[in-house]
């Protein structure tokens, strides 16, 4: 067995049972000196253990980072940004402590023998797609990840966003893509087109998509 499994299984563990006794999602996250410090307490770990296998748990998507941006004034009052970067587990690292959910993102791919039905591939996570849509299938990825990064979006809103990222993925995947499917899912991405970080991701997916619709 791998030394370092055991040392991200406690990482892990600890993260998951912060997770699971938090009251509110913003007190969920942990900084670094704090995990360390914990590490240290419950189990012995190095700083360094802590530091590189905390790295690699993030590495594999069983553990996802929040950066949020704050401010410090200095003795000579000036006003200068600093960022503040905590850590939680995903919903990964979640899947795999606990037993399988109905909620789990589904995993079409695994249930389609895609060798059988022409001109349909997989892209990004296991997504299907019609093959002559790679380059929007692509787009979503990209929006995707610049939603769940978004530090202006609620969680609210990054979970209504991701269903229609969905449903628009569903569509796709179809020789036949249902257009009005499509706009409607579309209509609630358009909203995102003001938010600094997910404004280009946006435009190009509705590029792509007037192209299809049109």
């Amino acid at each position: 067995m791998n030394p370092n499994d055991d040392r991200r299984d406690k990482i892990l563990r600890f993260l998951y049972e912060r997770h699971q006794a938090g009251k509110v999602i913003t007190a969920i996250p942990i900084g670094i000196l704090d995990l360390r410090r914990s590490m240290k307490e419950l189990y012995g770990l190095k700083q360094s253990e802590v530091a590189s296998n905390l790295d690699y748990l993030i590495q594999v998507g069983w553990v996802r980072p929040e950066v949020k941006s704050r401010s410090f004034v200095t003795p000579r009052g000036m006003v200068l940004p600093r960022e503040q970067t905590k850590y939680k587990i995903s919903e990964i690292g979640i899947n795999h402590l606990e037993d399988a959910s109905m909620f789990k993102k589904p995993q079409a791919a695994s249930h389609v023998n895609i060798t059988n039905v022409q001109g349909v591939t997989v892209v990004g996570d296991g997504n299907l797609v019609n093959a002559k849509f790679t380059e929007l299938a692509s787009a979503l990825d990209d929006l995707d990840q610049a939603i769940a990064d978004s530090q202006q979006l609620t969680d609210e809103q990054k979970l209504d966003a991701a269903g229609d990222i969905s449903a628009i993925r569903a569509q796709v995947a179809k020789k036949n893509p249902n257009s009005s499917a499509i706009r409607g899912a579309w209509e609630g991405l358009k909203a995102l087109a003001v938010v600094a970080n997910t404004a280009e991701a946006v435009a190009n997916v509705g590029k792509l998509l007037t192209a299809l619709l049109s």
